[in-house]
């Protein structure tokens, strides 16, 4: 069993088909815009009022599918982290960075297919 205790939520992405409709109904919902990007293409992500949650919004390419693309979950330690499920046989991808997000992550999928994402934050408080 992994140490549970360094997980903590991160975001959960969405793809869908019109960007700028979808930002409108998050922020009609209470959510702020934290910042649009190209990561992967035309994307934003929006923040709960208390900061807590994050949705990012990608907009769909011809090639996919609107709906639920991932979640991902903060992880104190994301080297030792990835060690510990791959000493259990499971199989992850990664260890990259992501400039855009400033963030390092690693992917693994559920029994289901699911993806599901682990997260290390960039140090940003130096």
């Amino acid at each position: 069993m992994l140490n549970m205790r360094s997980l903590s939520f991160d975001h959960i992405h969405f793809t869908v088909k019109d960007l700028d409709e979808a930002i409108e109904f998050y922020r009609r919902l209470g959510f702020t815009r934290v910042e649009r990007m190209e990561h992967g293409g035309e994307s934003a992500q929006l923040k709960t009022p208390d900061g807590k949650l994050t949705v990012d919004l990608h907009r769909a390419k011809a090639t996919y599918n609107p709906g639920y693309n991932h979640f991902a979950m903060a992880v104190d330690d994301l080297d030792r982290f990835v060690e510990e499920l791959r000493g259990q046989d499971m199989a992850v991808d990664g260890v990259v960075y992501v400039q855009a997000t400033r963030r390092r992550i690693a992917t693994l999928r559920d029994p289901s297919g699911f993806l599901f994402q682990l997260v290390e934050r960039e140090n940003t408080s130096t």
